[in-house]
């Protein structure tokens, strides 16, 4: 009997710490400062004449959302082997497995809808982004493109595709 409360334990162990670890590189990768701060920088609109040009440093921001979105695989690659290696795993037992795999479900689910967001809102916004979905969904576009029509046609695409509520998405412009 203690045997099968411990291998419970370990795994009840193990998928927390994957889910803290998921829940760390969110919070990481969405920014450390306050969000409401955030907000009200960013819904501030900049007046552009049409045809004036600007200088923009395509390089920096590029290299930034690679950076993100290479560290976001590489967690989310771990935190599947080691679910996968869970449910490989013939010593546990039926209920952790089952536990292992909605966990597993979730995850892939998870990453196919910021998948499936991002490209829509480079397809309709023409602007990278990075979409990090848990309870709340953080979008990080580059710096200068936020504008109010930029703003509700994330919120739409977001609540469409994740129904997660509008106010629990947080945009977010990257510096």
């Amino acid at each position: 009997m203690s045997v099968k409360l411990k291998r419970k334990s370990l795994v009840f162990l193990g998928l927390v710490l994957s889910l803290s670890t998921a829940m760390f590189v969110n919070w990481y990768y969405t920014g450390h400062a306050n969000t409401e701060k955030i907000q009200t920088e960013t819904t501030t609109a900049v007046v552009h004449n049409l045809g004036d040009a600007q200088f923009v440093n395509a390089e920096a921001t590029e290299e930034y959302f690679s950076s993100v979105l290479l560290e976001r695989t590489k967690s989310q690659e771990e935190s599947k082997k080691m679910l996968k290696e869970l449910l490989e795993n013939s010593e546990i037992d039926e209920v952790s497995k089952q536990e292992a795999e909605k966990a597993y479900e979730r995850l892939a689910d998870n990453i196919r809808l910021q998948t499936d967001i991002e490209s829509l809102i480079k397809a309709k916004c023409s602007s990278n982004a990075v979409v990090c979905l848990s309870d709340t969904a953080e979008v990080i576009v580059p710096k200068g493109v936020i504008t109010d029509e930029l703003c509700i046609q994330i919120k739409d695409i977001v609540t469409k595709k994740s129904k997660i509520s509008e106010e629990k998405i947080t945009i977010i412009e990257a510096k």
